[in-house]
């Protein structure tokens, strides 16, 4: 299906519409058919499919059952807008369910084609488990800076991230997706992938420069089907969509100059041009109306339970190098070879907290997200120092993304009282806003129910410690839906504590804190939380960890 129509004439004034192309030999012009309403023409494709056939899709050969009934109608609608064209654009805050729209609608578009997901690094994971659990689909994880031999398969859900997409470009580009999800599509704001070079004769030839967006470009011209998805679309200012827009509609949208002058009320400023502003609003918002369908957070907020609950699993790769903690690790584990039961419970905290700190960058991605799409977020961690280097990461970040964010950050030693104020600021502020704390220092008798996102970077390995810290979100007064989610380091002590604790917890809880800690208390039945099973437990985490 084409994304455009031929014709002989176009309205006057209508040739300047960005992604209106005036044929090279003068026998007429490419009209999108985003630009359809604009010079009058009905679009001869439908705006969306029907609602037998987002049910078909729901229930396709690659989806495991029927997900008619899970599927909320938010996503339906979604999945119509979707199915409908080529190119279309997801539009939709955290939480509403947008990875499963993307799987279902590659699984659809392309059952037997080649299947490419490109996300933020972070999320490589979420995509991973949720393919599992829902679709037929083998995950296939594309890692690193050096890519491996790829063999083809309309059986794999291939997933790769925009961090790394130029080192697997050779080889995405022998795989030739036939359908491409683009996930947290906004990712890609910078509209520069070319530069010109001048040849001896004096011709003129563009080079690619080698970057995420050059690379996306390449990949992307076999794909016959494309599904952009974000929470925040316009990141910035109005220029930002260009990217986006033309990297799912190639050529639809004009060049970046053309969107820039048209929208973003162009001018030469006597060195160059700048698009900082909008124009022709209502114009910009018809053609998208065509190709992108939004979803707001009181749609999403009415549908989500009062506590979700997650387990992300980092591979090493995903990791960042560990925090210095060579010599307080010596000294617990010496201590716990010698001594009792606290001594080995505080070895095994030490590593506990040295995972935690391995998770930084993946939480700063997420806590970043969240804050762009508005929301208020909460990270606990082990140590005050592990604290105050997330702060000051976090702080450097904000400053960089130039967005005015409210944030606080406190731990055991910080005054009772100056936490207190911190507490009544947060839970005060509308959002955006971040809180970063120990769970030593925040996890009992503190209310933090008007929280979107719950990030544990260090994880309680006993129950009461989850039922604490989960009571800080969900409990009475609540006033939005809260995600939790623990932050698993592969291969380190991370790994057992899920294995006894969080792999039992069930992924949906309820708002009241005594109903929250029953259910968790079932969830873990059946778990040994005697003396000895912790002592079990230390010892397998000291062969792994000790020479």
């Amino acid at each position: 299906m084409r994304p455009f129509v031929f014709t002989r004439s176009v309205p006057p004034g209508c040739e300047d519409i960005p992604g209106v192309w005036e044929n090279k030999n003068g026998s007429g012009f490419r009209v999108p058919l985003n630009a359809h309403p604009l010079v009058g023409w009905q679009s001869p494709v439908s705006a969306q499919v029907s609602d037998d056939d987002v049910a078909r899709a729901l229930r396709g050969r690659l989806i495991r059952g029927d997900l008619g009934g899970f599927a909320k109608e938010h996503q339906k609608r979604l999945l119509a807008k979707a199915l409908a064209i080529p190119g279309a654009h997801v539009w939709a805050p955290p939480g509403a369910g947008k990875t499963l729209v993307g799987l279902v609608y590659a699984s659809v578009v392309a059952p037997r084609g080649v299947k490419l997901v490109v996300t933020k690094a972070a999320a490589r994971g979420t995509w991973s488990e949720q393919c599992e659990r829902y679709t037929h689909l083998e995950p296939r994880l594309l890692m690193g800076q050096t890519p491996g031999k790829v063999d083809v398969s309309g059986d794999v859900l291939y997933i790769t991230a925009w961090e790394t997409m130029k080192y697997w470009r050779e080889a995405l580009l022998l795989l030739n997706p036939d359908v491409i999800i683009w996930d947290e599509i906004h990712w890609l704001r910078r509209p520069k992938y070319s530069k010109s070079v001048v040849e001896v004769d004096g011709t003129i030839r563009f080079e690619g420069l080698g970057n995420s967006l050059d690379s996306a470009r390449q990949v992307a011209r076999g794909a016959k089907w494309k599904l952009g998805m974000t929470a925040t679309p316009i990141p910035g200012r109005v220029r930002d969509l260009w990217t986006q827009l033309d990297l799912v509609e190639p050529w639809q949208w004009g060049s970046f100059h053309q969107f820039g002058m048209r929208y973003c009320q162009g001018q030469h400023n006597g060195y160059g041009y700048e698009y900082n502003g909008m124009g022709n609003a209502l114009e910009l918002k018809t053609r998208l109306q065509f190709v992108k369908s939004r979803v707001t957070r009181e749609e999403v907020n009415k549908h989500l339970p009062k506590k979700r609950r997650e387990v992300v699993k980092l591979s090493v790769a995903e990791q960042n190098k560990p925090a210095p903690m060579k010599r307080q690790m010596a000294q617990a584990a010496r201590a716990a070879q010698g001594g009792g039961g606290e001594a080995r419970e505080y070895f095994f905290e030490t590593l506990l907290m040295e995972a935690a700190s391995r998770k930084h960058k993946y939480v700063e991605d997420r806590v970043m997200t969240a804050l762009s799409a508005g929301q208020k977020v909460v990270v606990f961690t082990g140590r005050r120092l592990d604290c105050e280097r997330l702060a000051e990461r976090f702080r450097t970040a904000l400053a960089a993304s130039k967005n005015t964010v409210d944030m606080w950050w406190a731990h055991g030693g910080t005054e009772p009282a100056d936490r207190d104020v911190i507490r009544n600021e947060y839970m005060a502020s509308k959002g955006p806003a971040l809180l970063v704390g120990t769970g030593d220092a925040w996890g009992e008798s503190v209310d933090l129910q008007d929280t979107d996102l719950a990030l544990i970077a260090m994880l309680p390995w006993t129950p009461d410690k989850v039922i604490q810290w989960e009571g800080r979100f969900a409990r009475l007064g609540q006033k939005r839906p809260v995600l939790v989610s623990y932050i698993i380091a592969r291969t380190t002590a991370d790994e057992h504590v899920a294995d006894l604790l969080l792999e039992k917890l069930p992924h949906v809880g309820e708002i009241v804190e005594d109903a929250a800690a029953q259910e968790i208390e079932t969830a873990l039945e059946g778990v040994d939380t005697s003396v000895g099973s912790a002592e079990r437990l230390l010892q397998r985490v000291a062969q792994l960890t000790c020479p």
